[in-house]
């Protein structure tokens, strides 16, 4: 029943209960919430404390209804007088209908309540949905509107579109409605990610990229940028922009407000068919990060004095690192501070990710004597620690092009899931493998602990 005694410093015992809507058999406590659907984002409104969520439904509908919708009525007469028959229109086809639900945790129950549900259009599919802060042109004001992109699936014969919503939050928390729809808005090409960028509204839609301003009723272009095939994510720091290709890798673009441009600054030459991007802030120093569809996980660069980008047009690898488990999302948060990890960098921050079998994991920079201190132990715990499986640890996280030509980069990701294994060693073997590498086993598990403390972020 999950039932606890606290003393209380006034002298009285009270008796206290764990809430019952979380699995505490877990290594953190778990609630599970019935959608009766299946989820597909999330994203967070934190002025409201509310969580938007794309879900997705399936049901049941008739073959000749389900055919109406997907084709024009001169081919739907053209397949009932050819090879339909009666007995096959009557027939069902299940479809998933996409909605946007607006979630919020009631504090004192702990249950999930769903404050308020957007239905998308037939065989509209709800691609992203994004908090966005937008500068009102028309009241000089910032407005915080949550923004959706969606794509129309009717098939490889039918042009492909889909449309911009944006929605504003009511204040009031007695209002009924809870959402108004203040845009929306048909493009061509499917709209699969958006997001703001000082003040002005980025969308990808298929392969354009456009910044609009808003006026307060409409969205005005203002700049353009073509992509290579189709834009999976868009990433944004100050007037810096990266995105992610579906077989082109990525791209890092600049906005300058004076001529309204989006410039291209450098690009990653290989085909990478990305699934994830982010950046990655180390101090002054702006990295970016990509996953990959043969589960690996890079960490890109911009340097445009270097011979090596080709006057600043190529993106520089700085380290890559084989995960084993395709990345889909990546969340940047600053490290917590940690005694060890105190240095002149104190814009530092972490990423945390999700992989597609369940897992959670992070990514995050450490000073360069640490790093060499570390690397150097995760050299001899490859041949300290027995393989699982007989399978190399070292030759495992070597990245994987799968046939494809990948130049090698650099060796700059520790294995932290290998250096675990150090503190499972006899402490003979601890002292031994520390005083092989010049350091001391008090060292190695103050940066240790030092690491845990500057990433728990759970």
């Amino acid at each position: 029943m999950g039932l606890y005694m606290l003393h209380h410093r006034q002298g009285f015992l009270k008796i206290c209960q764990l809430p019952e809507a979380y699995n505490y058999d877990n290594y953190w406590p778990v609630q599970k919430i019935p959608l009766h659907g299946t989820p597909h984002q999330v994203t967070y409104y934190a002025e409201q404390s509310l969580y938007p969520l794309i879900v997705s439904v399936p049901v049941v509908r008739p073959l000749n209804q389900v055919l109406s919708i997907m084709a024009d009525q001169d081919l739907v007469h053209h397949m009932d007088n050819d090879a339909t028959s009666a007995d096959d229109l009557q027939k069902t086809y299940t479809v998933e209908e996409f909605e946007v639900r607006v979630l919020e945790l009631e504090k004192p129950s702990g249950r999930w309540e769903t404050r308020s549900t957007i239905p998308m259009q037939s065989f509209e599919n709800a691609l992203t949905v994004r908090i966005v802060t937008l500068h009102n042109t028309t009241t000089k004001e910032n407005e915080t509107l949550m923004a959706i992109g969606t794509a129309y699936v009717q098939g490889e014969d039918v042009a492909a579109r889909g449309r911009v919503l944006l929605f504003s939050f009511t204040k009031s928390e007695n209002s009924q409605n809870l959402v108004t729809e203040v845009y929306s808005k048909e493009s061509k090409g499917a709209v699969s990610a958006v997001a703001s960028l000082q003040g002005h509204l980025l969308i990808a839609a298929g392969p354009k990229i456009t910044l609009s301003k808003w006026t307060g009723s409409e969205l005005t272009a203002v700049a353009f940028y073509d992509a290579p095939l189709h834009v999976v994510s868009l990433n944004i720091v100050k007037n810096f922009v990266l995105f992610g290709d579906i077989h082109k890798s990525v791209y890092f673009l600049s906005w300058k407000e004076q001529g309204s441009q989006l410039t291209l600054l450098a690009k990653d030459f290989g085909s990478l068919d990305c699934f994830a991007t982010e950046f990655l802030i180390d101090g002054s120093t702006l990295n970016l990060a990509v996953s990959d569809s043969d589960k690996n996980l890079q960490i890109f660069y911009y340097a445009p004095k270097m011979v090596e980008s080709w006057k600043g047009q190529k993106l520089l690898s700085r380290a890559e690192f084989h995960v084993g488990a395709h990345l889909t999302k990546f969340m940047r948060l600053q490290m917590l501070p940690a005694p060890g990890l105190a240095s002149e960098k104190t814009n530092r921050f972490a990423l945390l990710f999700g992989t597609l079998d369940g897992g959670i994991g992070c990514i995050a920079p450490i000073d360069e004597l640490t790093f060499r201190r570390l690397q150097s132990l995760q050299r001899k715990l490859v041949d300290a620690v027995p393989h699982v499986c007989g399978l190399n640890p070292r030759s495992f996280r070597q990245f994987k092009s799968n046939g494809k030509a990948h130049r090698p980069g650099p060796d700059n990701i520790i294995d932290f899931e290998l250096l675990a294994h150090y503190e499972m060693l006899s402490l003979e073997e601890q002292l031994d493998i520390a005083q092989q590498i010049g350091t001391t086993r008090a060292q190695i598990l103050s940066n240790f602990a030092d690491i845990s403390l500057g990433t728990s972020f759970l």
